[in-house]
């Protein structure tokens, strides 16, 4: 999405950052330089520092820090919440992205659904991926987390087709919760298991974007092998 503003003719290159990139970034800007900058602050420097690869030593490079750090404390400057998402390891204990390879040695497919697909529908995936927890995506994998858009689970979505509250025919989008609860790839088994004594299933994060589903039978399985 380009605003109206943008001129595609002024810029000679466009260099991609990745917000794991971004985000390491910002926090070294802050550690070794005491800039309070924010995310696209880190991306601007990754990619000067990239583009300035290809210049010789006397060459002068500006590259401006568009916003403040400010409205990052509560993420990218909190361990936790960078954690949560799989930027940052929890430690040398086993990673839930691990526990979630080891059903077949790699990472399933995100199992998903549509806000579109009627009711049948989605009970019909649920059956046929033995899954009672599935999320609601806007496009189709690889996404980010803003196109989660909730999530419907196999208990409420039955409750509601006994009590006459929902129809096979309806679209899901109509009876879909919210979303799941994160946890990064990168954490350990044991926040893993602390986040699962409440909730029955979390949504896995890598660098932002969503790549699986864990849920309570998932670890047990994993901890009784």
């Amino acid at each position: 999405m380009w605003p109206a503003n943008y001129d595609k003719s002024v810029p000679d290159q466009v260099i991609a950052v990745s917000d794991a990139d971004s985000f390491a970034m910002t926090r070294r800007l802050a550690r070794e330089e005491g800039l309070l900058v924010g995310g696209s602050s880190g991306m601007a420097v990754v990619a000067a520092l990239q583009a300035a690869r290809d210049l010789p030593e006397s060459a002068v490079v500006v590259v401006i820090l568009p916003d403040s750090g400010r409205g990052y404390l509560a993420k990218i400057f909190n361990d936790q919440w960078m954690r949560s998402y799989g930027f940052l390891s929890g430690g040398e204990e086993t990673s839930v992205g691990e526990v979630i390879k080891s059903k077949n040695g790699e990472l399933p497919d995100l199992v998903h659904i549509h806000p579109n697909e009627s009711v049948r529908d989605v009970i019909n995936i649920m059956n046929e991926f033995g899954v009672s927890h599935i999320p609601v995506l806007s496009q189709e994998p690889p996404v980010v987390m803003g196109e989660v858009l909730g999530a419907v689970d196999e208990r409420t979505l039955t409750a509601k087709l006994f009590r006459g509250e929902a129809r096979l025919t309806d679209k899901i989008s109509e009876h879909m919760g919210p979303k799941l609860p994160v946890i990064g790839s990168l954490e350990t088994i044991s926040a893993a298991r602390e986040l699962l004594s409440d909730v029955d299933t979390v949504m896995v994060t890598f660098v932002g974007a969503p790549i699986g589903i864990l849920t309570r039978h998932d670890l047990l399985a994993y901890l009784s092998n």
